[in-house]
């Protein structure tokens, strides 16, 4: 593995790695990478050079032949690649050929990719060197770390609708480049199995906390998940801009000054099913998955502040969302595509209650037989966590008439 490590790292980052010594080799938690394998490297040079020491995260595909049989786990890592490779160094030249010294850069640093037959490498900064560190996935966003979010959002998605407008064949290309990883994991995968068994789970649990009329409307979101996540995905119309996808708090970490209710700066990684669509993709994911009981009333704010801001920078971008996007038109497509943040909520609210002993690896799960959508459909121990983190949400959903 370390001779893997250093023939890429070779490469990459065009030293001489024979030089250096190459320590950590440290993983995550198991399951905090599905489709991927992660370790954290220190890369240290020998005393007698002042050469730079690298503090890396080591990002690969599965090697489960199983589940890269059955699951697109080279399509996620090259949509992820085509994100570091082109999306961001192009949505940066163009802020900067627009005088923008405040840009997007709300990501890590990638040192550089890798691709051969069967292995997908990234390789990035490791951010916990840098002050930043994941949120306590166990616990709802607060409204500031959300608000954090939607601005960089914002951001993000106002160089899309600018460069949309003013390079419409540019974008077409990045488009296109990005594909459609989502819809390739609808195609491999039960996604009723997926998301609808959570569905179904809250259903059952809340019954007694709810009333009837609001638990049938929520249960028939169940037969939706095929349409949500294929045809809507797939939207031919409104604003269309370059969305995370992927919207938990796992893929966030953020920096402080003082303490952890006021975050300063935030990071967003795994953009393995990035695709352009509906920003209501990224605001519904966020705000659904992290929201707690205290803030889900602020909702309207939290959408009322993302469009004011969205509207800002693409102004200073040089388009007048106005034209493009209308308030009413953003409010219409939160009422029409929001569905997708609110089935992803289900699965991510069972994922952060889970206790560490009941995570499963889903390359071991593939080699034992079990699709990907299937490993996810586990009994949670923690039941009145699930049904606590998820309560407020399905309650506000229906009164809103959002599904």
């Amino acid at each position: 593995m370390a001779s893997e490590i250093k023939s890429v790292l070779k490469d990459i980052l065009t030293i001489n790695i024979d030089d250096y010594s190459l320590e950590g080799l440290e993983s995550p938690e198991k399951g905090d990478g599905y489709m991927s394998d992660i370790l954290f490297i220190t890369l240290t040079p020998p005393r007698s050079k002042q050469s730079k020491k690298y503090e890396l995260v080591w990002k690969c595909g599965k090697k489960s032949k199983v589940l890269r049989a059955t699951t697109p786990v080279r399509q996620t890592f090259m949509t992820e690649i085509f994100f570091y490779d082109k999306i961001i160094p192009t949505f940066t030249q163009f802020q900067l050929e627009k005088g923008i010294r405040d840009a997007f850069n709300s990501v890590p640093k990638c040192y550089g990719t890798f691709i051969a037959e069967e292995m997908e490498v990234i390789v990035l900064k490791n951010l916990k060197r840098s002050g930043y560190n994941l949120w306590d996935k166990k616990k709802p966003l607060t409204k500031k770390h959300i608000e954090l979010i939607l601005e960089e959002y914002a951001k993000l998605h106002s160089v899309s609708v600018a460069m949309s407008e003013q390079d419409p064949e540019k974008f077409a290309e990045l488009r296109e480049g990005l594909g459609e990883t989502l819809k390739e994991f609808t195609k491999a995968n039960d996604m009723n199995a997926l998301f609808g068994t959570n569905i179904i789970e809250l259903y059952d649990l809340l019954k007694g906390d709810l009333d009837e009329r609001t638990l049938e409307t929520w249960k028939g979101l169940y037969d939706q998940t095929y349409f949500i996540l294929d045809g809507m995905v797939d939207k031919k119309e409104g604003l269309k801009v370059v969305v995370h996808g992927d919207s938990w708090c796992n893929n966030f970490m953020f920096k402080y000054n003082d303490d952890e209710t006021s975050p300063v700066n935030v990071v967003m990684f795994d953009w393995q099913i990035s695709t352009v669509s509906s920003p209501i993709f990224d605001l519904s994911y966020l705000i659904f998955a992290g929201i707690s009981n205290e803030d889900v009333e602020c909702i309207n704010d939290l959408l009322n502040r993302y469009y004011e801001q969205l509207k800002f920078y693409s102004s200073r971008l040089g388009t007048s969302l106005d034209k493009l996007y209308t308030k009413e038109q953003f409010l219409g497509e939160w009422k029409k595509y929001s569905k997708y943040g609110i089935i992803f909520a289900c699965l991510v609210h069972k994922i952060c209650v889970t206790e560490k002993d009941e995570v499963i690896d889903v390359a071991n799960a593939a080699d034992g037989g079990k699709d990907f959508s299937n490993a996810f459909c586990y009994d949670v121990k923690n039941k009145t966590a699930f049904k606590n983190r998820s309560r407020h949400v399905v309650k506000y959903v229906v009164e809103n008439q959002l599904v």
